[in-house]
Parts: C-alpha cells; sequence; structure tokens
C-alpha cells in the first residue's frame, strides 16, 4: 500500500473524511465519544491546511501545530490571518486528547472544536475554491 500523499485533493480528501467521521460521532454515538471527535476534528483542519500548502507548492511539515501551518501560508496569503484564532483553538484538540485518556473533554469542547473546524473549511471554500471543485458533500 502506497500511503503517500502527494497532491492538495489527497490532502483535501482525507480532510473531508475526518471532518466527516467527527460530524457523524457528534450525532450519532451516546456516550459522545468526545476524544475522536476532538482528534478527528484537528485532523481534518491540519489536512485542509496542507492542502492549501500543496497549493501553493511548499512541502508541508510535518507538524501538527495549525498555527505554524497557517502561518506559513499567511507569508502568501494573508487573508489566512483571519482563521489564525480557529487555528489555535483547534491546534489544542491535537493529539493529547486522543492518547490522554484522563484528559476531561466536555460538550462545550466538542461544540467548540467542531465550530472552529467548520470555520476552518468554509473559509477555505471562499478563499480556496479549487480545492472544492468536484466535492461530492
Amino acid at each position: 500500500m502506497d500511503n503517500n500523499i502527494n497532491t492538495p485533493r489527497d490532502w483535501f480528501l482525507l480532510a473531508e473524511d475526518d471532518l466527516s467521521v467527527a460530524e457523524y460521532l457528534s450525532a450519532n454515538m451516546r456516550p459522545i465519544p468526545t476524544h475522536h471527535i476532538a482528534f478527528n476534528c484537528q485532523q481534518a483542519a491540519e489536512k485542509y491546511l496542507k492542502a492549501v500548502l500543496a497549493i501553493l507548492g511548499i512541502e508541508p511539515p510535518f507538524t501538527h501545530d495549525l498555527e505554524k501551518l497557517c502561518s506559513l501560508i499567511e507569508k502568501q496569503r494573508s487573508s489566512f490571518v483571519s482563521i489564525f484564532t480557529s487555528c489555535t483553538i483547534v491546534t489544542q484538540f491535537s493529539v493529547q486528547p486522543r492518547y490522554d485518556r484522563g484528559l476531561s473533554l466536555s460538550d462545550d469542547d466538542i461544540h467548540l472544536v467542531l465550530a472552529h473546524t467548520s470555520i476552518i473549511r468554509d473559509f477555505l471554500q471562499k478563499e480556496v475554491p479549487e480545492l472544492f471543485k468536484n466535492d461530492e458533500h
């Protein structure tokens, strides 16, 4: 199996899958699997930003830090400053929620991470519409 992600479209489709999983879990599972939702939201936002980097011809770095990814993009597209706060919020839900079962995440945390992941996605839909061509969602 080839696990190389080569194109912006690859990154985008993986991001869409991660966000779809998070939204499905939030809407359909009880008790709500907060750790999985938080992790999948962060992963979606990370992959959306890496798709943009790929479009810009920048090799996406190996990082979960959305602020770093957003800053790299902002150097070429200043409008990305407007999602920096959302990136800061979603970054909190990176790897730790996935592996730290002692971490307590509330329903408010889940609403927050889902909302800010959607803000990032919605912003990209306006600013980088080429990512959403052939979008099946």
